[in-house]
């Protein structure tokens, strides 16, 4: 095979990639968050989410330096260059933290760690809700980046509750009682991240009540943040369709 015909098909592959990387990103978020039950609490299971972790930064990182934004020219570039540095920023601090942890479990480690990938997914679901909203048609990227931003929310929300179990230990209850969320030796993350998504779609099954000032008004805000976004959400695809929707033709326009 030609040098040619080689670089015409990794060139394909990599415009069908460019194309797709808001699917990829959304397949990388449902495999760390939806996988992570199920393998268990073993440090194999820490090992396989921590890689499930890495996928997720690589796809992030690809999506920002690619994404297409509207606008003028200059503030294009300027946007995604300023996008690209804060994402590779938040990412190489994260995973550099998270990684030091293995080797020094230190409690102010890992606070920082829990509090810069609270960050970087933050950040990520701002940039993309941005992007959602800049959409002019309804395509099936648009749907993967309408998700993401949602499993996002509840992603950074469990970082957040993470960092403030670390800081108040007393800060939720199970089933009524004061007592601890995990047995010892056990993650905590699964646990908070389950009820950070529950307090976002508002279920709210009640076996976790947060009971500090500080875990009732971070729960309040996620649960008035996913609501926000489902209707300003549902708002937009909706006038997205109609604006997609050719008139129909008059009554008595032919005659």
């Amino acid at each position: 095979m030609s040098k040619l015909s080689t670089r015409g098909i990794s060139g394909s592959i990599g415009q069908r990639m460019k194309e797709r990387r808001h699917t990829a990103m959304l397949c990388a978020l449902v495999a760390a968050f939806v996988v992570r039950p199920l393998i268990g609490d073993s440090n194999f299971a820490t090992v396989l989410f921590n890689v499930a972790m890495l996928v997720i930064l690589i796809s992030v990182l690809y999506v920002l330096r690619s994404d297409e934004l509207l606008g003028e020219e200059t503030a294009l570039y300027a946007e995604r260059r300023r996008n690209s540095v804060i994402g590779w920023t938040l990412a190489v601090s994260a995973a550099g933290l998270r990684s030091a942890t293995f080797g020094w479990p230190d409690s102010y480690l890992m606070l920082g760690a829990q509090l810069t990938w609270m960050s970087f997914f933050a950040f990520v679901a701002w940039t993309e809700l941005r992007a959602v909203l800049r959409q002019k048609r309804i395509t099936g990227e648009a749907i993967s980046m309408s998700i993401s931003v949602y499993l996002l929310l509840g992603a950074a929300w469990s970082f957040l509750y993470d960092v403030i179990y670390q800081l108040q230990p007393t800060a939720f209850t199970l089933n009524g009682t004061a007592t601890a969320l995990i047995a010892p030796g056990h993650p905590i993350f699964p646990v908070l991240a389950y009820f950070s998504y529950i307090t976002l779609t508002t279920i709210g099954y009640g076996d976790i009540a947060p009971v500090t000032l500080q875990a009732r008004y971070a729960a309040l805000a996620e649960g008035i943040t996913g609501q926000f976004y489902l209707a300003i959400l549902v708002a937009r695809l909706v006038s997205m369709q109609l604006a997609q929707v050719p008139l129909s033709t008059p009554l008595g326009a032919g005659d």
